[in-house]
């Protein structure tokens, strides 16, 4: 399939399918396929997939990143400390931003090959997902999980973009999956005359601030390579 800017930006979910076998979840067709199998195998494993977010539009992620640099959205260091930032500058809460948050078109929650993803039957009662680290890690909930991912996910198709060991300087996210086969025709699509086309033409908070960063918005915080 030949993804397209407006796909790659959040813009046009026409690429997409829906999976009716779990809640508001959309995916490109050889993604949900793999993934399908993936949860399957998992469950067999006795540990049951679910996803907790994967397809969102540019126009959600606007809201998100509108709302978290004009205060009303909580912002996150890397120890998952808030982030007053009334007290930052623009470029200082731009950074602060995008170390949990994507830049919105260039999310990879708008291509529909990415998946946060928990497990269901690990989760208690009542239980308030947090998406944080200590609950992937060694001792957390959804350490089996994390286990069951570390050596099977593979074989799916499927790897984490955030980790230590990605050339960007976001936070590690052991939830975020993605699925390569079509993520990498996504990364081939993004190039700094886009970042630039996406800022100017949106109503983006911190927009003065974010057209002076666009070499290090691609250099730093966007997966494309």
């Amino acid at each position: 399939m030949e993804f397209t800017l407006l796909h790659l930006t959040g813009k046009d979910p026409s690429h997409l399918i829906d999976l009716p076998e779990f809640k508001n979840c959309r995916l490109t067709p050889d993604c949900a396929a793999a993934f399908k199998k993936m949860s399957t195998a998992a469950a067999a494993d006795g540990i049951d997939i679910v996803p907790v977010s994967s397809y969102r539009s540019f126009e959600r992620q606007l809201d998100i990143w509108n709302d978290k640099y004009l205060g009303d959205r909580p912002v996150y260091d890397n120890f998952n400390r808030p982030v007053n930032v009334s007290t930052l500058t623009g470029v200082e809460t731009v950074y602060a931003i995008l170390y949990w948050s994507a830049l919105p078109g260039f999310s990879r929650h708008h291509w529909g090959t990415d998946i946060d993803v928990a497990a269901s039957n690990l989760m208690p009662e009542n239980y308030e997902l947090q998406l944080n680290s200590e609950e992937y890690a060694q001792g957390g909930i959804f350490a089996r999980l994390t286990e069951w991912l570390d050596q099977n996910m593979d074989k799916y198709g499927f790897f984490r973009p955030f980790t230590d060991e990605a050339h960007v300087r976001v936070g590690t996210e052991l939830w975020h999956i993605s699925y390569r086969p079509d993520a990498e025709k996504f990364e081939k699509l993004i190039t700094k005359n886009a970042i630039q086309e996406i800022i100017r033409d949106s109503h983006i908070a911190g927009k003065s601030c974010l057209n002076g960063m666009i070499d290090e918005l691609y250099d730093d915080y966007i997966i494309h390579a």
